[in-house]
């Protein structure tokens, strides 16, 4: 079973994670890898159902607040985020985002690469995991079970071609990105 490897704004000792997944309580929970990104995010949110809605939180300043922003969009439009800004979404350790829709499905990259996938409807995404290479394992384990006082872990903010999350909150607001509630 091959070792998961760590995005850039990551930092801990995760050899013990492995790619693997575990269902549970209708959702399917795994440490995504860093080669992976591309090639999970650009298929999943191709099996989306319209309307479908992007969303990216954001530290709120100082604090260990997070600011939630949305976007309804289609799948053409979450591909063109996707495409445009990959980069800081694929590699930034402190913003977490995702897709949903009204239909009830929900991806969510959380800190620490660990993605939940909420759906009526697993199949949909499960497919996409397998052939990426993960094994589904009842004890499947992601970053978040390794971290203690010893593995703290670090996190940061990323930049790439000059932009960082700052950026993709103020280009999409132009196009019709808000602050949630």
């Amino acid at each position: 079973m091959s070792e998961i490897n760590l995005i850039a704004g990551v930092s801990v000792n995760a050899d013990s994670v492995r790619k693997e997944y575990k269902i549970e309580d209708g959702r399917l929970t795994f440490t995504l890898s860093a080669e992976d990104y591309k090639g999970f995010w650009s298929r999943a949110v191709a099996r989306f159902t319209e309307p479908m809605f992007f969303f990216i939180e954001v530290p709120d300043g100082d604090s260990d607040e997070y600011l939630t922003y949305y976007l309804n969009c289609t799948v053409p439009v979450a591909k063109a985020i996707l495409k445009r800004y990959g980069g800081i979404l694929f590699s930034d350790g402190v913003i977490r985002f995702g897709f949903g829709s009204d239909a009830g499905d929900e991806l969510y990259m959380q800190e620490f690469q660990r993605l939940d996938i909420y759906s009526n409807s697993l199949s949909k995404f499960e497919p996409i995991v397998k052939s990426l290479g993960y094994k589904n394992n009842p004890e499947a384990i992601t970053i978040w079970d390794v971290l203690s006082d010893s593995n703290p872990g670090m996190r940061e903010c990323v930049e790439v071609d000059d932009e960082g999350f700052e950026d993709i909150i103020e280009n999409l607001t132009e196009v019709g990105l808000y602050l949630g509630e």
